[in-house]
């Protein structure tokens, strides 16, 4: 399964830069992009410690032109892209009141608008060739949540987009699935009061706030060969189902 060609979004930090570890780990030829040039370097770093590499490239996923030329120069280096982790995500809080018109347009660029762009460039060498894994990163957020009018709404954006995606291409070899992180230990949870934190871990599967590399963990067995059959579902990954 080793030397697959991945990409993966938002892959320089947090979850996606556990991912970029774990496909490198396992022998993989990682691509990964994200925003802040220490987080780019520290992910290639970390991978070097360990004797692999994470290719990386600071690259915000609005810069659509620029997210659409990295893709084909993958494509054309390596001839391929076997797996894409849609990952990057921005997370503007707040109700309907006091959210800004910049701020939706920034959860929908980031969310779900930047998926669409990176899928749709890297799936037609998916169609030919018959075979791919998608996986996109969606939140519980997605599904209703009090003061992420912005971010629940394009989370919940993303749970369609793969199920629309899952059934377009169901008999082309190409598997398309969602997960969804519990409360994890990353950027987005920096700064968060520890009351906060501990009630967030109370919503885990561990009990515990999450750690990247166990909600990665998932990701990667979606993209692997052991999901071959899989496609379409949402895989909930450290969290707890909802109580009535």
């Amino acid at each position: 399964m080793s030397g697959r060609v991945v990409l993966v979004t938002g892959g320089t930090y947090g979850i996606g830069r556990a991912a970029s570890l774990g496909f490198a780990a396992q022998g993989d030829i990682v691509y990964a992009f994200g925003v802040g040039d220490a987080a780019t370097e520290g992910v290639m770093a970390e991978a070097r410690k360990t004797g692999h590499e994470v290719r990386a490239s600071t690259l915000d996923i609005r810069e659509t032109e620029a997210v659409r030329r990295l893709i084909r120069d993958i494509i054309a280096r390596e001839g391929r892209i076997d797996v894409l982790v849609n990952n990057a995500a921005a997370r503007p809080t707040g109700a309907i009141e006091t959210t800004s018109d910049e701020d939706w347009d920034l959860a929908f660029d980031v969310n779900i608008r930047g998926m669409f762009v990176t899928t749709k460039a890297v799936l037609p060498q998916m169609i030919e060739r018959r075979k791919g894994a998608i996986v996109n990163v969606s939140s519980g957020s997605g599904k209703g949540r009090a003061g992420l009018i912005a971010y629940g709404a394009s989370k919940g954006a993303v749970f369609a987009f793969t199920q629309c995606l899952a059934i377009d291409h169901a008999h082309q070899g190409i598997r398309i699935n969602t997960v969804v992180p519990g409360f994890t230990r990353t950027g987005m949870t920096e700064g968060m009061p520890e009351k906060a934190m501990a009630m967030g871990g109370k919503m885990s599967v561990a009990g515990r706030v999450n750690n990247p590399e166990e909600i990665a963990a998932a990701i990667l067995w979606l993209a692997s060969d052991q999901a071959s059959v899989v496609s379409g579902i949402t895989l909930e990954a450290g969290t707890l189902p909802r109580q009535a």
